[in-house]
């Protein structure tokens, strides 16, 4: 028996082409039989056809309209409100480890499936996903349109700025786009937004482009806020005061096409800016090259990736070491700081050491030494973390402590220290004439 897959795409057109793709690469993979489910609602007023020329069975049907008849089938949601309102148990479509733990679990199971996501489950090859990806056709006028701005009007490789205002503010602030791209007049810059505001105080800049548009997203209820409680067609609550339509949607693609060609400014962690990066890594339209990255981070999109968990501490540390190499010293302290606080145990360690150490570098020993006293607390054999409270210590005048955090780094010592921990020991060692640690401590 060939099992079905039902893809239900709904939300944004981000959330829907991760739907999507996600779902049509399982379908490949499996060879089964495939449904697109597409509403048409406040969240995307285009038809799928307005959209894609993909020949698929296309369904319009909505969560409420489907609920109690898939209950035979086996559901993988997004969330517990869609699962409520099909009426079925809730099961995370993110929860499986692997294909191959889908195909065991799944597979197995029924001869029918609902398949809900808004995001690209990471147990999903990325190389399925992409191949996926790459057989999406859109619609001739998009693609069209796409292919006219970056030919006529942009010419050349091109930075892009996606500024969401509406119900999720996220992305570059005004002030900041003002730096940028004053700060970078030999640069040619993109913007796109769903305020027509945003992107005009961007493009009036010679060297910043935005479409010009005819329809963009409008509030549901005009005398309410863009962030105010509101029921879509569903019945499903959220705080989203917002109605894409028909044109606004299509105009949304063109814009999200465009922006895939650019090298993207920031991380703002909307579906929109992440499926623009996926498309232009994967499937561009218009073979134009990306300029090199710009070094510019925006603090507000920093703080809102630290607080939804959404950056890795690799990649903060290195942000945080760029924007203090720019100058931006007391604003990458605050987000190292800030990670320390939000991040997960497993990563407050090295967040805090790596904080420790900036702090002493910026003549702060006093602050640095409360650093590293939490790395310690958390793993107190940290040799490195031992030796530089031993230096922040020595700097604040406090010989006696000083000492004792020597000895412990000395205790904790691996056998080959890197290079710059190596030279510290070295230093403490001569000021408080202590013994040398015998060739091949540990």
């Amino acid at each position: 028996m060939t099992t079905r897959i039902n893809i239900f795409c709904d939300g944004g057109i981000g959330n829907r082409i991760n739907a999507l793709i996600s779902g049509l690469a399982l379908a490949d993979r499996f060879d089964m039989h495939r449904t697109v489910y597409w509403p048409i609602n406040s969240w995307c007023g285009a038809a799928f056809s307005d959209i894609f020329q993909n020949i698929l069975e296309v369904r319009t049907d909505a969560l409420d309209t489907l609920a109690g008849k898939f209950s035979h089938a086996k559901a993988m949601m997004h969330d517990e409100i869609g699962a409520q309102f099909l009426k079925v148990p809730f099961s995370s479509a993110y929860d499986y480890q692997s294909l191959d733990d889908f195909e065991r679990i799944v597979l197995p199971a029924s001869g029918e499936i609902f398949f809900y996501p808004a995001v690209i489950p990471q147990w999903i090859p990325e190389e399925l996903v992409n191949d996926s990806l790459r057989r999406i056709r859109f619609s001739q006028h998009i693609t069209q349109c796409v292919s006219d701005f970056i030919n006529q009007t942009i010419q050349r490789p091109f930075h892009g700025l996606h500024l969401r205002r509406t119900d999720l503010r996220v992305g570059l602030t005004d002030p900041e786009v003002m730096a940028l791209v004053q700060g970078n007049p030999q640069e040619v810059f993109f913007v796109c937004s769903d305020d027509p505001q945003a992107e005009a105080l961007a493009s009036a800049h010679p060297h910043v482009h935005a479409r010009i548009k005819t329809h963009h997203v409008e509030k549901k209820e005009m005398q309410s806020e863009w962030i105010s409680l509101s029921k879509d067609q569903e019945g499903r609550i959220s705080y989203g005061n917002i109605q894409r339509s028909r044109d606004a949607m299509i105009e949304g693609a063109i814009d999200l096409l465009i922006l895939s060609h650019s090298q993207i400014v920031g991380f703002s962690g909307s579906t929109f800016q992440r499926m623009a990066r996926l498309l232009g890594d994967v499937a561009p339209l218009v073979p134009i090259a990306r300029p090199p990255a710009l070094p510019f981070f925006s603090f507000t999109e920093m703080t809102q990736q630290i607080e939804r968990q959404l950056i890795a501490p690799g990649i903060l540390l290195q942000v945080c070491q760029t924007m203090m190499q720019n100058g931006a010293t007391t604003q990458a302290l605050d987000l190292m700081r800030m990670g320390f606080e939000r991040m997960p145990d497993a990563h407050r360690p090295d967040l805090a050491h790596s904080l420790g150490v900036m702090l002493l570098n910026q003549s702060q020993p006093r602050q640095a030494s409360l650093y590293f006293i939490a790395v310690l607390q958390l793993e107190t054999t940290r040799s490195s973390s031992w030796l530089h409270l031993a230096y922040a210590k020595t700097l604040l005048g406090e010989n006696e402590q000083a000492k004792q955090a020597l000895q412990q780094a000395l205790t904790y010592r691996p056998v080959t220290p890197i290079a710059s921990d190596a030279i510290l020991e070295k230093a403490l060692i001569e000021r408080f004439q202590m013994a040398s640690p015998p060739v091949g401590t540990s």
